[in-house]
């Protein structure tokens, strides 16, 4: 039987995982700048999605299914499934979205638009609902290929096909580069990144780039 630990460790450097981690990052820091320079804004657009996403009401005989089960290549609903993710990194508010970075069982990791969200209601959800740790379902997941990047994430337009899981599957305290709980270590710059370690924190700056969101 594989060792869990092992197992995230060895996705913690997959190649896809650092790039979905970096940009969000790189957009986390594009916000940052907006809130110090009124001159520097930001324009958000998105296109009408290819499907139509139905929302199910219940969770009861919906089949799990995981990232790796999608393909990555193919505009689709997976109807009659449901997704379950940890939220990995800050979430972000860009009208007429708000952009989060999940991870699945597997430990695989993708991008996650949420859309049809007004500014408050935005500021609202990136705040108090949807933080780091944090685990929901989505039923009937769409991937959806990005029509400008082509590349994959997890659309979502309806909000109610998210259903937050129970408060004790919740992450505490998660390590920002390993994803474990109970990381008391913070950045001493920011003091908003947790680590597990000294060894978590150095590597959380090298693959993925922590400079670009460390603000004292």
């Amino acid at each position: 039987m594989t060792n869990p630990i092992n197992n995230r460790k060895q996705h913690l450097t997959d190649s896809h995982r650092i790039e979905v981690i970096k940009n969000h990052r790189q957009w986390e820091k594009t916000t940052l700048d907006e809130k110090h320079n009124a001159f520097y804004k930001t324009i958000s657009t998105t296109v009408k999605p290819r499907v139509k996403q139905q929302s199910d009401k219940l969770l009861i005989g919906l089949k799990p299914i995981t990232l790796r089960e999608m393909n990555s290549r193919k505009d689709h609903v997976y109807t009659g499934c449901v997704l379950s993710v940890t939220i990995i990194e800050e979430t972000l508010s860009w009208i007429p979205s708000i952009h989060l970075v999940i991870e699945d069982e597997n430990f695989d990791c993708e991008r996650m638009l949420i859309y049809g969200i007004s500014k408050e209601e935005g500021e609202y959800l990136i705040i108090k609902l949807y933080t780091i740790g944090k685990k929901i379902h989505i039923i009937n997941p769409y991937l959806r290929i990005g029509a400008n990047d082509m590349k994959p994430s997890i659309r979502v337009d309806d909000i109610s096909s998210i259903v937050m899981q129970s408060k004790s599957e919740w992450i505490l305290n998660m390590c920002r580069y390993c994803c474990e709980a109970g990381a008391l270590k913070s950045c001493g710059k920011c003091k908003q990144a947790n680590y597990c370690s000294k060894e978590c924190q150095t590597m959380d700056w090298k693959l993925y780039n922590h400079k670009l969101i460390c603000k004292s």
